[in-house]
């Protein structure tokens, strides 16, 4: 297959600087892209909290129709009439679209692409049925029908579609979709693996084992499932620890409010949102990950955490079941506090299986690199743009 050079237009609803999966998901993969010699240009908003313009030529920031702000997320809603995406999209001269929607700028991606006969490859990052709660009206209808029906008539017209995790390419496979699919999780940035003494010193100076999940404070992470697990171990054990939770969001107050009448003052640390690159900070000082979200279509933050060093307790769920091995790298249980805890627990107390299963999460994780994924991603892109000139 020929090997020259790529230039890749990536089209998105949200990118830096919010923070979450799919902006941490494509920078990820446009470093390894670029670094591998393709061209990779970015389609994303301009949104108005942006400290200062990107230094970044291969990034598009596009003016806004409206920036709607709610409770729970903020929407950038690009201006995708205006012409200078058109503009721009034509002097840059694409081989391919890879959209990480499947709709709004997804969609923009895409039709750009059909109109100057280049591919579109599809990134299926969300189940979106499964954030119908954030909807004002119609959340039964959207989650049982419109989603799905959404995903599947969007990768049915792409040349090649993405998914995180072999269960989520099963998802798609089950709602009919006949595009060819390749698994491609995001990839991490594998350190060497040196713990972060001085954090958890800050973090647990009184010493003891060290907790840590990384998660969204948001309806569909469940959190005070996870609380409420921590309440069972505190109950349940006399051996000092302490967990911290990375990360912010709508149910903070809530959050807080539990905490203060369980009593985990002194057990739970919410820590707030972290630049995304000094996260792997707290996985390096922490013992074990736990992890009580049922919304994950990949298991990124899980395999961060194990290339930090951090065997995982995870509630089993799609992106979790394909990234833990039982009693390997961690464990992965029901739904059900004493479980989940008792596994806790097990590895809280025994230093020896928590070393053992340290080593093997860090090297699940390497096959995981960033590199790893985007000459995978690659290979993909140059068998779509082979099929689209009838190589």
């Amino acid at each position: 297959m020929d090997d020259t050079p790529l230039r890749i237009a990536m089209f998105t609803n949200n990118y830096y600087p919010f923070i979450g999966g799919v902006p941490l998901s494509i920078d990820r993969l446009t470093k390894g892209l670029r670094a591998m010699g393709h061209t990779v240009t970015i389609f994303c908003p301009k949104y108005p909290e942006q400290p200062e313009p990107d230094h970044d030529p291969g990034i598009v920031r596009c003016k806004l129709l409206r920036y709607q702000k709610s409770e729970v997320y903020n929407f950038p809603i690009i201006n995708i009439f205006s012409r200078r995406i058109h503009n721009e999209f034509v002097r840059r001269g694409f081989d391919l679209v890879h959209s990480h929607h499947p709709f709004w700028m997804g969609k923009k991606g895409y039709r750009l692409a059909k109109k100057y006969k280049l591919p579109v490859v599809f990134t299926f990052h969300t189940r979106f049925d499964q954030y119908s709660h954030y909807l004002p009206v119609f959340k039964k209808f959207f989650k049982a029908y419109i989603a799905n029906r959404f995903i599947k008539r969007f990768s049915g017209r792409c040349d090649a579609v993405f998914t995180p995790t072999q269960t989520a390419k099963d998802f798609l496979t089950d709602l009919g979709v006949k595009t060819p699919m390749d698994i491609l999780p995001t990839g991490i940035e594998i350190g060497r693996g040196e713990r972060d003494q001085a954090l958890r010193e800050s973090l647990a100076p009184g010493g003891g084992v060290l907790l840590c999940t990384v998660s969204r404070l948001a309806k569909e992470k469940n959190i005070f499932f996870l609380l409420e697990g921590i309440r069972y171990i505190k109950e349940h054990t006399a051996l000092p620890f302490r967990c911290v939770v990375v990360g912010d969001g709508p149910e903070r107050g809530e959050i807080e409010a539990f905490i203060r009448s369980s009593c985990l003052e002194d057990t739970v640390t919410l820590v707030g949102s972290v630049p995304p690159e000094e996260v792997a900070r707290y996985y390096r000082a922490s013992d074990l990950f736990v992890y009580s979200s049922r919304s994950e279509t990949q298991g990124m933050v899980l395999l961060e955490a194990m290339a930090g060093q951090c065997p995982v307790v995870a509630v089993s769920s799609g992106g979790v079941d394909d990234v833990i091995e039982n009693g390997v790298n961690g464990y992965r249980t029901q739904e059900v506090t004493e479980e989940w805890a008792q596994r806790v627990i097990e590895l809280m107390s025994d230093g020896e299986k928590r070393r053992v299963m340290s080593g093997n999460a860090y090297e699940h994780a390497k096959q995981y690199s960033a590199e790893e994924m985007a000459a995978h991603a690659a290979h993909v892109y140059r068998g779509a743009v082979a099929k689209r000139h009838g190589a």
